[in-house]
């Protein structure tokens, strides 16, 4: 096994794996469906919750787990979040927003790394992923729920809806924590490097 490959970054890959899976899951509502997903979201989650702590505890922290576990966090709830807009459980306009934060502080990263800037995780990125994992499965619940209780399922747009748009304000507070510590640093990297 390479040596890359760690039980945390084994881990982490679990969330890229499930993603398709989950995807396909939505498409094919019903629900065995239903129950699978949030099955399948709870597994991730924990391997979430689990895979930096263990790389710490065993130092095991790799480059490749620094590039993995955001990337994975992204993929996987972004398709979680799309496919909601696509059943029409939610707004699309609600989903935009977490999108576009993501792929802003991917190329972050990216400009970091070529900087040789470290870019740590803020608490604004912990909080964000907390209660995005939250709202999913406070949503994957309803949708469950909504299957015994007509009264829910008239709802459920709504009330998902809500939940979206206190998500989405946290990410999108995620994303100016990033940029507005960010963005000034690179510029006086950048203003160094030229001056030399």
């Amino acid at each position: 096994m390479n040596a890359q490959m760690t039980l945390p970054n084994i881990l982490t890959s679990i969330r890229l794996i499930l993603s398709p899976v989950l995807a396909i899951l939505f498409l094919n509502d019903g629900p065995a469906a239903r129950y699978a997903i949030l099955g399948i979201v709870i597994l991730s989650e924990l391997t979430d919750l689990f895979d930096g702590y263990m790389a710490r505890k065993r130092g095991q922290v790799t480059d490749l787990g620094k590039l993995l576990d955001p990337m994975a966090d992204s993929i996987y709830r972004d398709t979680i979040f799309l496919c909601l807009a696509v059943i029409n459980q939610v707004s699309l306009f609600l989903v935009l927003p977490i999108l576009y934060r993501d792929s802003i502080i991917s190329t972050l990263r990216t400009v970091c790394a070529y900087k040789g800037i470290v870019l740590a995780a803020r608490m604004s990125g912990k909080v964000k992923a907390v209660l995005q994992a939250t709202v999913i499965i406070l949503i994957l619940i309803l949708r469950i729920l909504a299957l015994y209780i007509p009264a829910l399922d008239a709802s459920m747009y709504l009330i998902s809806n809500c939940l979206m748009a206190f998500a989405c304000a946290v990410t999108l507070y995620s994303a100016y924590d990033y940029l507005s510590t960010l963005v000034p640093i690179i510029r006086e990297v950048d203003k160094r490097q030229m001056a030399n």
